[in-house]
């Protein structure tokens, strides 16, 4: 899968990410922008805060969302969703955020 795919699957799945998207995308190479940076720099942030925050809503999506790279059977989204997600919620939350991933969530949670 490529940078506008991926990027394209979050803004679709986290519509509200849309202008901060934009903006950091802007003085880089837009929609092609590098999923990792895009994925830790606003993704990951919003998993974070709704975890912080006890926003059930918005962890649910978010672990739906890893759930579904993790199943999509490519490699390189697999490995996003493990190093810019699943890396960044385990180093600040511990094991808090496990419980709210799916199965294939927790393998790879497990597997950090």
């Amino acid at each position: 899968m490529r940078e506008r795919q991926l990027n394209n699957l979050m803004l679709e799945a986290f519509p509200e990410l849309t202008q901060a998207f934009d903006e950091y995308t802007s003085w880089q190479d837009g929609p092609d922008t590098g999923r990792f940076l895009t994925y830790e720099d606003l993704l990951l942030p919003l998993a974070r805060k709704a975890l912080g925050e006890g926003d059930d809503e918005t962890t649910k999506r978010v672990a739906a969302f890893v759930e579904g790279l993790l199943g999509l059977g490519d490699d390189y989204a697999e490995n996003v969703a493990t190093v810019a997600l699943l890396e960044g919620l385990k180093a600040s939350h511990g094991d808090g955020a496990r419980s709210h991933l799916g199965e294939r969530g927790r393998a790879a949670y497990d597997e950090l």
